[in-house]
């Protein structure tokens, strides 16, 4: 730059852009390189960058015009398909609910039996049942509305309500409800899947007229209500589908229900739903957003940056940091339909005995249990919830911590305890051991970690076999090739028990687990269920839960609780006097924000 310019720029004040022009070099400066040297460096190229950028594009055109444009395109694709797009733009309305849970999808095609949470919760969101069944095991209208019981228990006529609509506005009708149940049968009879068809085997279903069907039952079965308080199915839309394509179908992922929310995005980790217009009452919130995470540590750090309006889940400890924050409100469910239990298998030669399943239940500490996986649960003792009308608290045999009487039965089994080692041994040395199967997660993880410690201090070795819902499934369940396995059932409200403990129950897929046999027991299941009298019932119940417990083919352990946190200021119905985790969202389209 000359003397003179540097007197201009004293003398006068100038803008950047100027400053630039005086002060860039010339291009036969370029051209040499600004170092005096033929060979250009990149520092060169900066200097004149706007210049060769368009030169480039210039030699390389028309590549380099559909490589930007390609570029930006899927950049807007990306965008517009992100979660991140979806949020905002349910965020324009007024009346948006963001739920997190731990869970996988598995299926929303109620069809099919599941214990699978997430599956339960977005089945109650976009369908209807038939019937509901009531905290005290009594029935309740839904679709149906009235119905009437023959004298002896055979005949069930339902009249249903016609001012139902499924979600792309077809009228409900009793011919969808007659669907349902036949096709459910069908998959159950002819294909053998798990479906809500598996108690209706050699019932019939008739259609009476436009708004009545009758059910005829071979005998009388006092568990009937519970059999048909299900969701029902279109069956304009799944007519269509071949019957071994349904457990397949897109209807899996997208259902169309009659229910409150229709899903109109189903994704790994979330599900979008929308206010049905067709429901019979207009759902408050307009947009119900399911999140989904891996752990609870994942659901933890969505809590914490503010994502979530609600969440909820089984595993208390792993949900103690809501207790760090205020303004949010917090429901403990007990959720007595459910029962952790760690099943011995009776058809191994250790356990045909119920000694030495009795002395295991003697050093099980359930408090200590509890207390060091902070879990909020209540201990179980027996197969029959103590808030049911069928408990019976002076026959059941309670097996509490007593690891003197525990000794004693070792002793006499063969066992003593080495003072060295601490553990319990045979006369040649060979130590007391078990090996428990269970579903690896962390809850789990933490009880079986605890357990394992608590009957390491009694002298009982217990070794751990953690496995995949696969192998779970298809290794252990489906097999019973296990020695111990800890297991969660679900019960129905009614107190019938047939396939937990009936001797026909014991292959897969029902759930007698343990191989559990004794006639008696079986004449109790089969007395209980056929009659349609309290009294009677109530009297084969409490004998049943005498000689279960007495025989012990499981510790029980516990019922958990259902945790459920929500924001204050959101509306919700109540929820404390519910049966299952899914019935909370019973009474969603009066929720609010």
């Amino acid at each position: 730059m000359s003397n003179s310019e540097n007197e201009v720029i004293e003398n006068k004040k100038i803008s950047m852009k100027e400053a630039f022009k005086l002060i860039k070099p010339s291009k036969s400066a370029i051209k040499v390189g600004i170092n005096g040297k033929n060979k250009r460096t990149f520092r060169d190229w900066l200097w004149d960058y706007p210049n060769n950028v368009v030169e480039f594009f210039k030699k390389t055109s028309p590549l380099s015009f559909i490589f930007i444009f390609t570029v930006l395109g899927l950049g807007i694709f990306s965008f517009f398909r992100s979660n991140i797009f979806a949020d905002l733009v349910t965020s324009e309305k007024t009346q948006i609910f963001v739920e997190g849970n731990v869970g996988a999808i598995s299926s929303f095609n109620p069809l099919y039996i599941t214990q699978n949470v997430v599956d339960s919760d977005i089945q109650a969101l976009v369908f209807e049942k038939f019937i509901e069944i009531s905290k005290d095991g009594q029935p309740k209208e839904k679709i149906a509305k009235d119905w009437v019981v023959s004298g002896d228990g055979k005949t069930y006529d339902f009249t249903i309500n016609l001012d139902h609509k499924w979600q792309d506005g077809v009228p409900l009708t009793i011919d969808d409800v007659i669907f349902t149940f036949e096709i459910a049968k069908e998959l159950y009879t002819e294909y053998g899947d798990d479906t809500i068809g598996a108690s209706l085997g050699d019932v019939t279903v008739n259609k009476i007229s436009e708004d009545k069907l009758r059910f005829t039952l071979p005998e009388s079965n006092a568990t009937f209500f519970e059999a048909v308080s299900v969701y029902i199915v279109p069956k304009h839309i799944l007519e269509r589908i071949p019957v071994t394509d349904i457990a397949f179908n897109s209807f899996t992922r997208y259902p169309l229900g009659s229910g409150p929310y229709e899903v109109y995005r189903s994704e790994p980790n979330v599900v979008y739903l929308k206010a049905s217009e067709y429901y019979w009452v207009n759902p408050k919130i307009e947009t119900f957003i399911y999140r989904l995470y891996s752990d609870y540590d994942a659901l933890e750090s969505a809590f914490r940056n503010g994502v979530l309006d609600a969440m909820g889940g089984t595993d208390s400890g792993s949900m103690s940091f809501v207790n760090e924050y205020s303004g949010y409100l917090i429901k403990e469910i007990p959720l007595d339909s459910r029962v952790r239990m760690i099943f011995f298998n009776t058809r191994k030669e250790k356990f045909e005995n119920k000694d030495l399943r009795i002395a295991l239940n003697h050093i099980t500490n359930k408090e200590l249990l509890l207390e060091q996986t902070n879990l909020s649960a209540s201990i179980s003792n027996g197969p029959i919830a103590k808030s049911s009308w069928a408990y019976s608290e002076k026959n059941v045999v309670t097996y509490g911590y007593d690891p003197v009487k525990a000794q004693e039965i070792f002793k006499n089994a063969g066992y003593t305890r080495n003072e060295n080692s601490g553990y319990y041994e045979t006369e040649d040395k060979k130590v007391l051991s078990f090996t428990l199967s269970y579903y690896d997660n962390n809850l789990n993880n933490r009880i079986a970690n605890s357990l394992k410690d608590i009957w390491k201090d009694e002298g009982v070795v217990l070794n751990l076999e953690p496995l995949s819902y696969t192998q779970l499934t298809q290794e252990i369940v489906a097999t019973r090739d296990f020695e111990l396995l800890m297991y969660e059932v679900e019960t129905t409200v009614d107190p019938d028990q047939y396939n937990l403990w009936h001797s026909l129950k014991s292959s897969y897929p029902d759930l007698n687990l343990s191989g559990y046999s004794y006639e008696r027991v079986d004449i109790l299941l089969e007395d209980a269920r056929r009659s349609t009298k309290i009294e009677t019932r109530k009297s084969s119940y409490a004998l049943f839960q005498k000689y279960l417990t007495q025989d012990s083919p499981v510790i029980f352990l516990f019922n958990p609780n259902y945790t459920y946190v929500y924001k204050e200021g959101i509306q919700i119905s109540d929820i404390g006097n519910i049966n299952y985790p899914y019935q909370r969202f019973e009474d969603v389209a009066y929720w609010s924000k």
